[in-house]
């Protein structure tokens, strides 16, 4: 495929000569006389590189660039600039704005094509690295999506299995029992398929879509009784017995009932999941001056300084090492949540393995107070 070069250059014997130029050695060139009609074409037709002048009338490159690298779809564009200006100020500026290479004119062909055969060689490598991120990320998606689907839905259709052709055989208690597990199987199912769909709403919200403010705004009451319900809860759905101790002053934050919960059912699901059984979980919630703090701290499983910065989305932690439940994406709702509330979500993990996760959530306003 022909690789298609914009050049924006307002002198109209410069343009045509380097268009021949290029031409000659096999590229598709387009031409624009001003920094306007350049922007137009490029958006009309997306090219594989941009030569720009930086002294033109009306738009001058810099201007180009900057309107470029505002558009998503060209802002990874590689762009060079042509220009007679050789001072430094000006070689920064353009490079703060993000582009790619200077040629300074006078300039040779070799000179030229060398600077375009860099840049399309770079943009290349850019993409093939992205490529392979977005391979590597699919397959991590795969991996523990198939074993977190799977996993229920082996249980459920097992136990449906049996029911339906042994159903006689089995007491009235046992069937109960099976029914129960069913059940759990397919709360698992739900809560790992709403948490992929949150996850989606929550990286890709529009601030001026109507949706985004049920995610920023809103007041609830953070009490004790409510830390103690979720953590019943935990305890259900990871089949055994959590060993809480809470400490929490009540307090109304600004975030909204659902949102509370939501964050609060997956940092204690993620503390009593990470824990040794023998070991306590403890929850404290102090009203400080500036914001609710609430900390949430469990022994067990080591929370690596590296792995607090990989918090994203299907990002699990040695799993290659321990068998978990869940898709990896708990503690980036929690923390997207978080940041959307103008809060902060901090993780803290000593050797020993006691991990200390906080959370400030900042208090809901006099006006919130006053229309709830």
């Amino acid at each position: 495929m022909t690789t298609h070069i914009l050049l924006i250059e307002d002198e109209m014997q410069i343009r045509e000569n380097i268009a021949e130029l290029l031409t000659m050695k096999g590229f598709d060139v387009s031409t624009a006389p001003n920094g306007v009609d350049g922007v137009t074409q490029a958006m009309l037709k997306q090219p594989d590189l941009i030569l720009c002048d930086i002294m033109m009338p009306e738009m001058d490159g810099y201007q180009v660039l900057e309107t470029i690298r505002r558009n998503r779809s060209l802002s990874t564009v590689p762009f060079v600039f042509l220009t007679a200006k050789a001072d430094s100020t000006d070689f920064r500026r353009g490079m703060t704005l993000g582009a790619d290479d200077y040629l300074t004119k006078p300039f040779t062909i070799d000179s030229l094509l060398t600077a375009i055969n860099g840049r399309l060689q770079r943009e290349l490598q850019r993409k093939a690295d992205l490529q392979e991120r977005l391979t590597q990320h699919r397959r991590t998606i795969d991996n523990v999506s198939a074993h977190e689907y799977n996993t229920p839905l082996s249980g459920i259709l097992g136990f449906v299995n049996l029911l339906i052709d042994y159903y006689d055989d089995f007491s009235e208690t046992e069937v109960r029992s099976m029914l129960v597990m069913v059940r759990e199987g397919g709360m698992r199912l739900k809560r790992s398929l709403d948490n992929v769909r949150l996850t989606d709403l929550l990286q890709n919200l529009d601030p001026t879509h109507p949706s985004y403010r049920p995610y920023t705004t809103g007041i609830a009451r953070l009490h004790p009784d409510l830390i103690g319900s979720l953590l019943s809860m935990v305890g259900k759905r990871q089949e055994r017995t959590v060993n809480g101790f809470t400490d929490v002053e009540t307090a109304s934050v600004g975030m909204s009932p659902e949102n509370l919960t939501t964050v609060l059912s997956e940092l204690l699901d993620n503390a009593c999941k990470f824990s040794d059984d023998i070991e306590s979980i403890f929850i404290t919630g102090r009203c400080e001056q500036t914001a609710y703090r609430l900390s949430i701290t469990n022994q067990g499983r080591l929370f690596r300084p590296e792995d607090i910065a990989r918090i994203a989305p299907y990002q699990q932690f040695d799993r290659h090492l321990y068998e978990q439940q869940g898709m990896g994406l708990g503690l980036a709702i929690a923390h997207k949540l978080v940041e959307l509330h103008h809060g902060d979500l901090t993780v803290k993990s000593q050797p020993d393995g006691k991990t200390v996760v906080t959370v400030h959530l900042p208090y809901a306003t006099a006006h919130e107070l006053v229309s709830a």
